[in-house]
């Protein structure tokens, strides 16, 4: 009897082991959130989920992203500079964005290899969920498309090839198993039944369900058909809502013992504008944004309790447009409802995780790409001084957050410097996969990146030699963890106009704010970043700013 009950209790045993043992990844990425806009981050905003992922895992003080959304987005899957694979100098995955230079095409090249077609080769099961941004149409199949294409790309030629490209720039042409969401950069979350929508499902347009009563408050100061749907109460789709439900499926088809592990990108677009939250929870916050310059001030004392910024560091103020108060708070509030809503779903996906056996042998990731954007200031970056699109800190550096249970530490830390190109090597190395020399005939680039799961486990690492960030006539770099140097920094029309070239040199491990310039006291050192910087657009091709906006005089809008 006793021998009966062994031998049953050991078949349980071994049925309960994976036949692949690999790890599920999943990386989950905000569009424009604020790098304290976590509790776990100092600030305020309810996000009891995140917070619980911190305690769960580590947080990453020191992130850096590349300062804008396709930017990221690009080196995410690739681990290549932006500009290697199309997305240098600030350009986006948008029609009216692209350029005819390899640097700024504004569309993923299809002889670089991405994430999700490393893994998929290597057994894994790829599903994306959220906004890609990365370039590609379905002009192939929707040939009315191939006109509007023409209006966007004055004096180029549409050919067959190009046609081609398009189609395989999409997700499901480029590793992913399944896709939902929005292809390009920006549309209503909100949609009532009737009304039409962008959300995809593959190459197809999407099915939507209108499951969920909202109170729906939109806010859009330029184009008014963001605002149809404004303190309208009904059944209705948000995007938010969506993007979590979409991946929750998706993690419940792919889950199970005998099922092979599965990468799953979760790229919210919120808070990123048009700015729509639930109404219940923008009234919330404009009470708690009362007093806005408290909301600051709360946030740099945060972030000093919590450890990440010490204690003796002051922070540079957000910029309000005075008489403009009122309006400022209504777009804090709905950011911070809009960062709530992901919180809960960023919840629902863990309690799935957790329900269908899977969380155990998960790497979560969680970041932003990009700090928040110009209509906050840096208020949401604080302490950082910039914003998205700006290459100060504030721009460049996110929070993250990373899980993994009995491999990461619960409620750790590390101040150690990482970049968002050093996510692609960890999933490789984790995944068992060599990076190859040549993809669809074509050699490939060195990874610039450093797997960086030493870091997320606790380990010390030096910092890069360099890292490089290049935005619409601004350059940057930041060499050995802690010299940083900027060149033009700031909105291009605003330095085209001023004299001389404007240089900023500072100490990011005395001044992480960056509030004391250091370019006139070392002069010498001024010179080297700054050849550093000029060899290193050279060798990415990165073409003056001046001259892509002759082609495109609207893309510094």
């Amino acid at each position: 009897m006793f021998k009966a009950l062994l031998l049953v209790c050991l078949m349980v045993l071994a049925g309960s082991v994976r036949a692949d043992d690999r790890p599920n990844i999943v990386v989950i990425m905000t569009d424009d959130a604020g790098y304290s806009d976590l509790g776990s981050f100092g600030g305020e905003i309810d996000t009891p989920h995140l917070d619980r992922l911190a305690e769960q895992g580590i947080r990453l003080s020191n992130f850096y992203s590349n300062g804008r959304c396709s930017p990221t987005r690009a080196t995410l899957l690739t681990g290549l500079d932006c500009a290697r694979v199309g997305f240098g100098g600030g350009v986006v995955g948008d029609w009216g964005r692209e350029m005819p230079y390899p640097a700024h095409r504004g569309r993923l090249p299809y002889n670089t290899p991405l994430l999700s077609e490393l893994l998929k080769d290597a057994g894994y099961r790829t599903l994306m969920s959220g906004k890609w941004h990365l370039g590609g149409s379905t002009m192939k199949v929707d040939t009315k498309q191939q006109e509007v294409w023409k209006r966007y790309h004055p004096g180029w030629e549409l050919t067959k090839e190009e046609i081609e490209l398009d189609w395989l720039a999409l997700p499901l042409q480029r590793g992913f198993d399944e896709y939902f969401g929005l292809y390009g950069a920006q549309d209503s979350l909100f949609f009532v039944p009737g009304q039409p929508h962008p959300m995809r499902e593959g190459n197809k347009p999407a099915k939507l369900t209108y499951d969920r009563v909202y109170t729906m408050h939109c806010f859009s100061k330029w184009q008014q058909r963001y605002n149809v749907n404004h303190g309208k109460t009904g059944k209705a789709f948000y995007a938010t809502d969506g993007v979590t439900d979409r991946a929750i499926e998706m993690i419940e088809d792919a889950a199970g013992d005998d099922a092979p592990p599965f990468f799953l990108y979760v790229a919210h677009r919120a808070p990123h504008k048009p700015l729509q939250a639930p109404e219940e929870l923008v009234q919330k916050y404009l009470k708690k944004y009362a007093d806005i310059r408290a909301v600051e001030a709360t946030r740099h004392k945060g972030v000093q309790t919590q450890g990440l910024y010490a204690k003796h560091l002051d922070y540079k103020p957000a910029w309000i447009n005075p008489g403009k108060e009122d309006e400022f708070r209504l777009q804090m509030a709905l950011h911070a409802a809009m960062m709530e809503k992901v919180d809960e779903g960023v919840g629902r996906l863990m309690d799935t995780l957790e329900q269908t056996g899977e969380l155990d042998n998960t790497l979560v990731l969680y970041f932003s790409d990009n700090g928040n954007a110009s209509h906050l200031d840096n208020i949401f970056n604080t302490p950082y001084r910039g914003m998205k699109a700006l290459l100060w800190e504030g721009g460049t550096k996110t929070h993250f957050i990373a899980s993994w249970p009995n491999r990461i530490e619960p409620g750790s830390m590390s101040h150690e410097q990482v970049w968002v190109g050093d996510i692609l090597p960890m999933c490789l190395e984790l995944a068992g996969v060599e990076y190859p020399e040549t993809f669809r005939g074509q050699p490939t680039e060195t990874l610039p990146g450093r797997n960086m799961l030493s870091v997320l486990q606790g380990q010390p690492r030096p910092p890069a030699e360099a890292i490089f960030f290049n935005d619409k006539g601004q350059q940057s770099v930041i060499y050995q963890g802690r010299w940083k140097l900027l060149i033009e920094p700031g909105w291009y029309t605003q330095t085209l106009n001023r004299p001389g070239i404007a240089y900023e040199l500072y100490d990011l491990d005395q001044d992480p704010a960056e509030l004391n310039n250091l370019a006139e006291a070392k002069p010498k050192l001024v010179q080297k970043l700054a050849k550093m910087c000029e060899d290193w657009k050279q060798d990415m091709g990165i073409v003056e700013y001046g001259e892509l906006l002759e082609l495109r005089p609207g893309d510094n809008k």
